[in-house]
């Protein structure tokens, strides 16, 4: 992949960026020291004040749910949804990166916003694999768990690659996928990648100081908002908690999970609608230290492989385009998820009345046609087998029942650690 140097990547922009970053932790940190929280112990900002768990195998998922179908928690507008949406974080994130997004989309559609495993308020394990096929495979746990029928996956990132994994571990699961300057749609070589993957070790999350959280933050946009803050207070917050070594593992792993398990080559395998939205002035992909360029360039010669897609580019916003220009983001959304086909009609099971023991069956109310004396009987549908004489009286059909199988819903997985 060839390499281009851009203006908006350089260095002179990096330096006067650590210093705002330490003029801006000296008055922010000064007297607020991390607290050592555990995240379960985070106040997330409305609207998803209010979390719930599913548990997926041995995994404890957290998940806020919004709008129309949502359950008791919906609130005076609830209805009938047009169709659910499962939103999937990014990278070191957690579900309030989709704060600015939920309320609008929650206005027709279901929206289920999910903390991955090892982030937010998810249980974290260093058991866990951290692999893209381990948080497809939970995602899929989530949408069987909550009874979710044809949901739309929205992921940010590395969920966007999560999201193009589950298209391709489970088809036909998902109705749709929208991609928010998803990861997968960049290619590494061997190197690039090692280099990537021994770049971001546990200590690169767990030794960061506030102000290199706060730098590491501004990355993600084009221009930080204010309201966007609330992320560098929590990720301080919870610097030395209980669950943070964890937390650090996790990202890690999931560094090397994206680069190990890539999608771009099977990218025309995926059958469903997707749209994929990037900002114009993404500082994170294509990766800045290695590939650089034009992030609106890389985006049109990759979703090209996609079979059924659509690309945005919102003016005036980066990496967290969905936070930077919500408003903007969620219209492109809403209209996308307006032209979506319908989904397939869930097939009607026809329901039986159980018989009381002892009570009479009535007849079946069957009238056969009269057939006509002198047809042959060869020809008559009616006619008795045994008045035919070449039919052989012995003979019977055997009925036969075809096996129902199914894909073996547990991913294999195999632990992996840096």
């Amino acid at each position: 992949m060839s390499r281009h140097s851009h203006p908006r990547r350089s260095p002179l922009r990096s330096i006067l960026m650590t210093m705002l970053a330490v003029l801006w932790c000296s008055t922010m940190f000064a007297c607020k020291p991390p607290a050592r929280l555990a995240f379960a112990e985070l106040s997330y900002p409305e609207p998803m004040a209010v979390t719930k768990t599913v548990r997926v195998g041995e995994v404890e998922v957290a998940y806020s749910e919004h709008g129309p179908d949502a359950g008791p928690d919906a609130g005076p507008d609830a209805g009938h949804a047009e169709t659910t949406l499962v939103m999937i974080h990014g990278l070191g994130s957690y579900m309030p990166a989709w704060k600015n997004n939920v309320a609008a989309l929650a206005r027709r559609h279901r929206v289920v916003a999910i903390d991955l495993p090892g982030y937010g308020k998810s249980s974290k394990d260093d058991a866990y694999p951290y692999s893209m096929e381990f948080f497809a495979t939970t995602v899929q746990g989530v949408i069987e768990a909550l009874g979710l029928s044809n949901p739309v996956l929205v992921g940010h990132s590395m969920g966007g690659q999560i999201a193009l994994t589950h298209a391709l571990r489970y088809p036909g699961k998902a109705r749709a996928l929208v991609l928010a300057s998803p990861a997968g749609l960049e290619t590494f070589e061997d190197g690039e990648a090692k280099w990537l993957a021994d770049a971001v070790t546990d200590e690169f999350t767990c030794k960061a100081t506030p102000e290199a959280i706060y730098t590491r933050h501004t990355q993600n946009f084009h221009r930080m908002p204010q309201g966007a803050h609330f992320m560098v207070d929590d990720r301080v917050q919870v610097i030395g908690g209980p669950d943070f070594p964890q937390y650090c593992r996790a990202v890690s792993r999931s560094v090397r999970a994206m680069l190990d398990e890539p999608v771009y080559d099977q990218l025309p395998r995926i059958e469903v609608p997707v749209l994929v939205l990037f900002g114009k002035y993404d500082q994170l992909i294509p990766n800045p230290f290695l590939h650089g360029g034009s992030t609106e360039r890389m985006a049109k010669q990759t979703v090209e492989q996609l079979p059924t897609a659509e690309l945005v580019i919102l003016p005036r916003s980066g990496h967290m385009a969905q936070f930077e220009q919500a408003e903007t983001w969620n219209d492109a959304v809403m209209t996308f998820l307006s032209t979506l086909p319908p989904p397939p009609a869930a097939p009607v099971e026809e329901v039986t009345e159980p018989q009381e023991p002892g009570e009479p069956q009535e007849p079946a109310d069957v009238t056969a046609p009269v057939s006509d004396p002198d047809a042959d009987p060869a020809s008559d549908p009616n006619a008795d087998p045994a008045s035919d004489p070449a039919s052989d009286p012995s003979a019977s059909d055997e009925a036969t029942t075809p096996a129902v199988t199914g894909p073996d819903a547990e991913a294999l997985h195999q632990e992996r650690r840096p």
